[in-house]
């Protein structure tokens, strides 16, 4: 004999039937969200791999002009101190040349009057007057005194100087 409560086997049968249409359509309903989660993973997946694209060559582009701006802006820079250094260069140039004939001049006047000298007052006479008039006639005194250029000391010279600032 059955049991007054366990239901009828057609009930059961039927119930059964209704928990596996359910499951089934859980299934289905769980399949359709599966493949909408998958679906937005793959957009998602994409879009970042896009936007990692856009974002390198945009950055590529950044460096390729920001590498030709600093190389123009080097350019200007070392033609800049190249022209300081010629105007600043050019009169110690100059004053270098001068000194350097007056060194010469010298030379030149200590050799002739030490071979006037060698040869002595009965011998060399015409040297020594020769020598002694070339050397009134440069006025040696005088000369030393004006015609040296004055040196700028390096404290005072011009000096170039560049402070690189770096930004980050």
């Amino acid at each position: 004999m059955k049991g007054a409560m366990e239901p009828e086997p057609e009930v059961l049968l039927q119930e059964a039937r209704e928990n596996v249409e359910a499951a089934q359509s859980y299934r289905r309903e769980l399949g359709q969200r599966l493949q909408g989660l998958r679906e937005a993973q793959r957009q998602i997946k994409e879009s970042a791999s896009q936007t990692r694209d856009v974002l390198k060559q945009h950055f590529s582009d950044l460096k390729g002009t920001l590498g030709k701006l600093l190389d123009e802006r080097l350019v200007t820079l070392l033609q800049e101190v190249d022209t300081i250094e010629q105007e600043t260069i050019k009169p110690l140039d100059d004053c270098q040349k001068l000194i350097e004939h007056g060194v010469n001049t010298a030379d030149d006047l200590v050799r002739e009057g030490e071979i006037a000298i060698l040869g002595g007052i009965e011998e060399e006479s015409d040297k020594l007057w020769n020598f002694t008039k070339k050397a009134s006639h440069i006025q040696l005194d005088r000369w030393m005194m004006t015609s040296q250029p004055k040196i700028t000391g390096f404290s005072s010279a011009n000096v170039l100087q560049i402070i690189l600032k770096t930004c980050m």
